[in-house]
């Protein structure tokens, strides 16, 4: 005789999605705020590192817990769409805190990095550098990106780096959780 245990409902993939992308969120709002502050305390950039580091971990224990809870019935897609939807929830957090940086706090920052990675190839004081510290000159002088452009680009590159993470992270989730549902059974 064989005694089942019930699984419990599955909750619907945006509630686990929205949950999952406030914690991404926040991790990824440190990221890019480390990312900011780096250029005046140096420092940070190994909170940027270790962000960058620890993201595929964050992204399996984050699906295996969804998968887990589900009592290991989610599908491979299942599983890897509930991290392309975390992942895009996630970006809308960081998105708006560069822009509101961007913006309102520092909205200088942006033409005084170039500035300064304009004068610091200048200073290398090779020609191949000078060519790179005039061919952003023009660019700059062109058209400086804006908080939006930011905010925007931080969005695009975050589903992108997610959805890739997601696909990579959701194939040894969902072989795992297939071996604890069929023991179940």
């Amino acid at each position: 005789m064989s005694i089942n245990t019930p699984t419990p409902p599955q909750r619907p993939i945006l509630t686990r999605a929205a949950e999952n992308g406030v914690r991404l969120g926040t991790v990824i709002s440190v990221m890019v705020l480390s990312m900011g502050l780096a250029t005046v305390f140096q420092p940070l950039v190994l909170l940027l590192w270790g962000g960058t580091i620890a993201m595929p971990f964050i992204t399996y224990r984050m699906l295996r817990r969804s998968a887990v809870t589900a009592g290991g019935s989610l599908s491979f897609p299942e599983i890897w769409a509930e991290g392309i939807a975390s992942f895009f929830l996630a970006s809308l957090i960081p998105a708006a805190i560069a822009y509101i940086c961007l913006r309102f706090v520092v909205p200088t920052f942006i033409a005084d990095t170039v500035a300064d990675s304009i004068s610091a190839l200048e200073a290398m004081g090779s020609q191949e550098f000078e060519n790179i510290a005039e061919t952003l000159s023009r660019a700059s002088a062109a058209k400086m990106p804006t908080a939006t452009d930011v905010a925007a680009n931080l969005i695009s590159f975050n589903i992108f780096a997610g959805t890739v993470l997601s696909f990579v992270v959701a194939v040894p989730v969902a072989l795992t959780t297939r071996r604890l549902s069929a023991k179940k059974e």
